[in-house]
């Protein structure tokens, strides 16, 4: 496969992006994509009052000193860890941050393949980034876990599959990732919410055997848990190194009310995901 993956490295998140780093790199010599690399970093501005701006000057330099020293830190990172696996590499700067600066990444994310950003637990900033990327790119974001380790496999690949219309996206979406599975394993959530009948997952799993993808598929029982978490747990006990899933199939204040799948994997993401609105 050829093609372009967007890779988002934000500045002042902890834990860092090294592994982001690591696995986008590994993915795309796996694919034979070239990376664009779009670093974010927010620069602060002095205050307009003239007494405020006398005593925030020195504050405000030095901030963003360390921001432009971790930004610099980051693009030496990313060129060295691309051109040591023979990746071709695009270095994009945002100098307005995760704030003004969505808009100029899920712009780009557009005309890229799908965009990997890291997702520390509970980190309320890269989560509305994420959002802004599932509902306004129009392309699948690879979401990954940088609050605890993981590593990025395609041999066995999990779909949740509940046949909304984000489900469909990203199985068309990432079709090119399946394709390099060994193993797709296909489950429904039985409960989760009104399915058109109880065979779905064989559905998704017979499409995916008319790729040339081999493919199983299964119905299991929450069993009131809470479903995010099931689902997440579930992909890794059948041995995912990533998993699949549509995002907000249902409305994003249910979500936040009543505590939806989307929600509970942008705040604790526990492997890799891969996901479209």
């Amino acid at each position: 496969m050829t093609g372009r993956i967007q890779l988002i490295l934000p500045t002042g998140q902890n834990p860092g992006a090294s592994t982001a780093i690591d696995s986008a790199v590994t993915l795309a010599r796996a694919m034979g994509a070239d990376i664009t690399a779009s670093v974010a970093q927010t620069r602060m501005n002095l205050p307009a009052h003239w007494l405020a701006r006398e005593y925030a000057h020195l504050p405000v330099a030095e901030f963003n000193a360390e921001v432009a020293a971790e930004a610099q830190t980051l693009r030496e990172a990313v060129t060295r860890a691309a051109e040591n696996a023979g990746v071709p590499i695009r270095l994009i700067e945002i100098l307005n941050g995760l704030g003004d600066g969505e808009r100029a990444v899920v712009m780009a994310a557009r005309t890229h393949d799908f965009t990997i950003l890291g997702l520390p637990d509970f980190d309320a900033s890269t989560r509305q980034l994420a959002e802004q990327l599932l509902f306004d790119s129009g392309r699948p974001l690879l979401a990954l876990p940088l609050s605890r380790p993981f590593n990025l496999r395609l041999d066995t690949i999990a779909l949740a599959w509940d046949h909304s219309e984000p489900a469909s996206r990203v199985l068309s979406g990432g079709l090119p990732l399946l394709r390099q599975a060994k193993q797709v394993v296909v489950f429904s959530v039985l409960g989760a919410k009104k399915l058109p009948r109880a065979e779905i997952a064989q559905d998704a799993a017979e499409y995916l055997k008319s790729h040339g993808i081999d493919a199983t598929w299964e119905m299991l029982d929450s069993q009131d848990r809470a479903r995010g978490r099931f689902v997440m747990e579930t992909a890794i006990a059948r041995g995912a190194g990533l998993l699949i899933m549509g995002a907000y199939a249902t409305l994003p204040a249910q979500e936040y009310l009543l505590g939806g799948v989307t929600v509970s994997v942008l705040n604790e993401p526990l492997l890799p995901v891969l996901m479209s609105n």
